[in-house]
């Protein structure tokens, strides 16, 4: 019986911890995918001279031969999301623009929502030009400007959240509770 009331006991105590874990790793894991796709959609810019654009996107798997992806012009980024060199400008991705895909990241498995906002206005892509900055969050006379991307999980648990702040310059960072600066994270 002693040992029944104890594993009981570590029952009690450990799956909730488990749970709370194993969220945290996902979360922490979908942020940092977010996070390191902007940073190449930046170097990919400065390096290529061009503009590269990265976007929500409702069907981000497709083939490019038979539908090519394209951007859901949704502020709602866990559909999924393709990286792109954005000949045009367009924040639309097209073979025939001579557009090429750089990095396509398929929908969360789990049911945890992304979703972003900007300062001032919304935002539906990041553009990022020659010089590695944007003005996707609004004109440039109104620098100072920045775009949040907030990852949620399905209880909507402060706790966990997760944002990627991007800046005007280009600049990415990554806040949560466990680094202290959850105050910055809407």
């Amino acid at each position: 019986m002693v040992v029944v009331a104890i594993i009981a006991v570590l029952l009690v105590f450990g799956v909730p911890s488990y749970k709370a874990v194993t969220t945290q790793n996902r979360m922490a894991g979908e942020i940092n995918d977010l996070a390191s796709d902007i940073a190449l959609a930046r170097s990919a810019a400065i390096k290529q001279g061009l503009t590269v654009t990265i976007c929500p996107s409702a069907n981000p798997n497709a083939t490019p031969a038979a539908a090519a992806p394209s951007c859901s012009n949704s502020t709602e980024w866990n559909t999924g999301w393709i990286v792109f060199i954005d000949v045009a400008g367009n924040q639309t991705f097209g073979n025939a623009n001579g557009d090429t895909l750089l990095r396509v990241h398929g929908p969360f498995s789990g049911s945890d929502t992304l979703v972003s906002t900007a300062t001032p206005g919304t935002l539906t892509y990041i553009a990022f030009n020659r010089m590695g900055g944007t003005n996707s969050f609004g004109t440039a006379a109104n620098f100072g400007n920045t775009g949040t991307l907030t990852l949620h999980d399905a209880t909507n648990n402060t706790t966990w959240r997760r944002c990627a702040i991007i800046s005007e310059a280009g600049t990415i960072t990554v806040d949560s509770e466990q680094n202290n600066t959850q105050a910055s994270c809407p």
